[in-house]
């Protein structure tokens, strides 16, 4: 039987035709939806002003999108917007009025004309009337709890605000270990802090750690904070775009994440690919492909930020026969390792692909692809440059943070400038660079560039195959956002050699080892194979051992984070080890 073909099923067929080609090549994603006074609202009635953005792909310039903010008073904003300039959408004309004061839940979904859409929310307060909720962060050297003379004032210390164990705000202390909150008085809150480990800071006071049931006003909510014991010196690096042909710079860095001063040496490994032309300060010994400084009272006092750490720039270049998707890594190591409280953050290798072409406005991501979701710590670097034809004199950066990513665990590693961070609501960063003066490219190209390197670790639990996406819009002066790159990682935990830890072959020590690694057998086991995998899997070393006691000799394997297998019969054992030289 034959069909005919009327214009009613002609135009149906180009339809799916165009649906087709176009569906599922679309996207939409609301990066940012927030008040954009970052603030509170009280009495009522309250004008509150919404701003919207995020990229679009897949769509003309002329394609109308539908806008849906449901303000939780029961009231609607329908309209229909385009894009103000090619992949990207942007609303900041929405300023709504409470008449009444409450938490109110707001939710934004924008839909294309596919039928594609994304929906984000946030939440508003407004109060009656608002309060002021403030303290200080001190150093309590006489452990008596209250800020007197002897006292260090903290600065840079996150303070996080939350209601019911939700994240509200967030404020880091001033100069003088000062925080404060305008705040509706609506509401009972808790007040604590970020996690204080990292910078090797304990709270001695109040003794459970935080502030409950803060009632608005509230003053003296101070946090006495105590010196870990022992050190932890953390090992990391940055860099600039690997383009064939290329000059570029490596950054390697030691912070000292505890509160006694220390001397030591920073190794940074270069990778053989690379030509190495000169670094800032000049090293003080190079061995083969390893750059050594020495450092001396490197301390972790956030009254200057800027000496918390110690990174050298290494200038390289990239050789014109690099192939294009090539991964090159470096390795930085910070000694001294013995007796320091974590081994495994003394050792850190960035790794960084090849690329086709220099954007000088871009976001980066150590480690590259796949991670394993129970240990990971992501560093992402933020790079950007005034392209234009005069000094930027203000740059902010706006980084939403992936929902996968532990918040309490942001820390900010190394900036080009000083810079000032801040956590919005929505799991926003904010990295403020006011009066940077940036010089454009055309004038001066060599000081035209600039960056923000932080570190933040996943959350625990995540399922195989979750990926973690972070983009970040940046802002020269008044001008639109500069939108960076997507990373990606892809929560793989089978990456790894599969062990089977239900039996004990051996113990493997030192560690970290410098020429030879023992491995002392159990009793009961007269053999075993031994396998040695860099960090990438790739096997450095096999051998079969048959004695209680045996030497494993890696005087001759770079610096670096290893896997060594010991496996006898079905079982299966994998221990990390540090390699230094």
């Amino acid at each position: 039987m034959k069909t005919k073909l009327t214009l009613n099923n002609l135009v149906l067929i180009l339809f799916l035709a165009f649906s087709n080609a176009t569906f599922g090549q679309t996207s939409i994603n609301i990066q940012y939806f927030s008040d954009s006074m970052y603030t509170n609202y009280c009495p009522p009635p309250a004008n509150v002003p919404l701003l919207i953005y995020g990229p679009v792909s897949g769509y003309s310039i002329s394609d109308p999108f539908t806008l849906q903010v449901d303000f939780g008073d029961g009231t609607t904003y329908l309209n229909t917007i385009y894009q103000p300039y090619s992949n990207w959408l942007i609303e900041n004309s929405i300023t709504h009025i409470y008449n009444y004061s409450g938490i109110f839940s707001l939710r934004c979904i924008i839909t294309g004309f596919d039928g594609n859409a994304d929906t984000s929310y946030k939440s508003i307060m407004v109060g009656d009337n608002c309060g002021n909720v403030s303290g200080k962060i001190y150093l309590d050297s006489n452990n008596d709890c209250v800020y007197n003379t002897g006292d260090s004032a903290l600065s840079y210390i996150h303070v996080f605000l939350k209601q019911n164990n939700t994240f509200l705000l967030a404020h880091t202390t001033d100069n003088n270990g000062n925080y404060s909150f305008d705040i509706p008085d609506n509401f009972q809150l808790t007040l604590e802090l970020s996690d204080l480990s990292y910078y090797g800071y304990g709270v001695s006071c109040p003794s459970t750690g935080i502030y409950s049931n803060i009632t608005v006003p509230s003053t003296g909510n101070d946090f006495a904070l105590n010196c870990l014991p022992g050190f932890d010196l953390h090992a990391f690096s940055s860099s600039g775009t690997f383009v064939p042909g290329s000059n570029t710079t490596v950054s390697p860095g030691v912070i000292n994440t505890s509160c006694q001063l220390m001397n030591g040496q920073l190794n940074f490994i270069l990778n053989s690919s690379v030509n190495y032309l000169y670094s800032s300060p000049t090293p003080d010994n190079i061995v083969g492909d390893t750059l050594k400084w020495n450092f001396a009272n490197l301390f972790n006092n956030y009254n200057n930020f800027c000496a918390a750490y110690f990174h050298p720039y290494v200038y390289i270049n990239i050789p014109t026969t690099a192939q294009i998707g090539d991964t090159i890594c470096f390795t930085t190591i910070a000694t001294p390792i013995t007796g320091d409280n974590n081994i495994l953050n003394n050792t850190y290798t960035m790794c960084n692909i090849v690329s086709a072409s220099l954007d000088p406005n871009y976001k980066e991501v150590s480690p590259i692809g796949n991670i394993a979701s129970n240990e990971q710590t992501l560093t992402y670097t933020v790079h950007f440059q005034n392209t234009g034809n005069y000094y930027a004199t203000n740059i902010f950066i706006l980084d939403t943070l992936d929902a996968n990513l532990d918040l309490n665990t942001f820390h900010t590693l190394n900036s080009s400038h000083p810079m000032q961070s801040d956590i919005l609501n929505g799991n926003v960063i904010k990295f403020s660079f006011p009066n940077i003066m940036l010089p454009d490219s055309t004038s001066n190209e060599p000081l035209s560039h600039g960056y923000v390197t932080y570190s933040i670790s996943t959350k625990p639990g995540l399922s195989n195959g979750t990926q973690i996406k972070n983009t970040a819009n940046i802002y020269f002066d008044y001008n639109p956002a500069v939108t960076t790159n997507t990373t990606v990682n892809t929560v793989l935990i089978t990456s790894k050699p599969e062990t089977n830890v239900t039996d004990f072959i051996g113990n493997v020590y030192p560690n970290p080892a410098e020429n030879y690694i023992d491995v002392l057998l159990n009793d009961k086991y007269s053999n075993a194979e031994a396998t040695l995998y860099s960090a990438l899997g790739r096997i450095i070393m096999e051998k079969q051992i048959s004695q209680k006691s045996n030497k494993l000799n890696v005087q001759n394997i770079p610096a670096g984070i290893y896997w060594l297998q010991l496996k006898a019969g079905n079982i299966k054992n994998i221990t990390k080890v540090v390699i230094v030289k």
